[in-house]
């Protein structure tokens, strides 16, 4: 990231109030940083002559749910407003923002059945210029269940050749995770090192040829959302991005009886309050345990 950006993510942090929970403040910046990466990729250093449409077009890249949306333009407003006061932007946030609407209860994840995975990963021609890249960010999403974020930044000291795993800090909560690397995304994996990826330093696995460095982190959800659409999946009301692919698997383990403390771990999440939220997506397994109303 450019100085300019660097300085106003310590002008944001700076000025937080110091009452703040430490994960409010993680999240508060993870946001930001999500929307600097994505403005730095775009080409853009600074605010000057900036264009509002930049941050509409990076909120309409997002495969979050609503109210994680929503959580995302207040923070961007606020950073707006405190970049107005510093005289680092000439737009405030109210500016970019002047409503944000929340949906609480949105919370309904997206997920698809197996079949569709698949048929999802089918329709990704490996023989087309980037087909390689393409299987290789689509499979790591749907087979371990990594966030985008930690697929883009993904580095080739992460993959542990060996032992058959991925081990990173995650970029979100910036715990480590172990995740399997299966057999046939492994040699895919180095069919890509090997033969598509281009010759640099960077030690990020996936590198855009026009840059020499790592892609943005919502470079994903384009690649995704194209598959989708290549394989015409009924998306319905669905969202369709990597992290619906996560959903599904969180969903297809626990439809084969995997332990929630198992997919807690291949998840990376703090505890198994998070990932029970998964369960609201296996209907057939609520059918099993619903009781027929007597007759009266």
């Amino acid at each position: 990231m450019g100085p300019f950006f660097i300085q106003c993510q310590k002008v944001f942090s700076e000025v937080q109030p110091p009452e703040l929970a430490k994960s409010t403040l993680r999240t508060k910046g993870y946001h930001i940083t999500l929307l600097l990466d994505y403005l730095e990729c775009k080409g853009i250093k600074d605010f000057t002559n900036f264009e509002i449409g930049k941050i509409y077009e990076f909120i309409t890249s997002l495969s979050f749910a609503s109210q994680t949306i929503s959580s995302i333009e207040f923070s961007i407003r606020e950073f707006f407003d405190i970049m107005f006061t510093r005289k680092l932007s000439p737009v405030d946030g109210r500016q970019i923002f002047p409503v944000i609407f929340t949906n609480k209860r949105d919370r309904i994840i997206s997920y698809y059945q197996s079949e569709e995975v698949q048929s999802l990963v089918n329709a990704i021609d490996i023989n087309a210029p980037d087909g390689v890249r393409d299987k290789c960010m689509v499979l790591l999403a749907a087979q371990t269940g990594l966030r985008a974020s930690d697929i883009i930044q993904l580095t080739l000291e992460e993959i542990k050749w060996d032992k058959d795993i991925i081990s990173k800090k995650q970029q979100k909560t910036k715990l480590q995770v172990q995740v399997p690397l299966p057999r046939n995304l492994k040699l895919l994996l180095l069919d890509y090192i090997k033969n598509y990826r281009i010759e640099t330093n960077e030690r990020f696995v996936f590198i855009c040829p026009e840059t020499h460095s790592r892609y943005c982190n919502t470079e994903l959800y384009f690649v995704v959302r194209k598959y989708f659409l290549k394989a015409e999946i009924d998306i319905g009301n669905r969202r369709h991005g990597p992290h619906a692919l996560r959903h599904s698997l969180a969903s297809n383990l626990l439809k084969n009886n995997t332990p929630m403390p198992v997919i807690t771990g291949i998840l990376g999440h703090k505890n198994l309050n998070t990932t029970s939220k998964y369960l609201s997506i296996d209907v057939e397994s609520l059918r099993e345990c619903c009781l027929e109303v007597p007759h009266v």
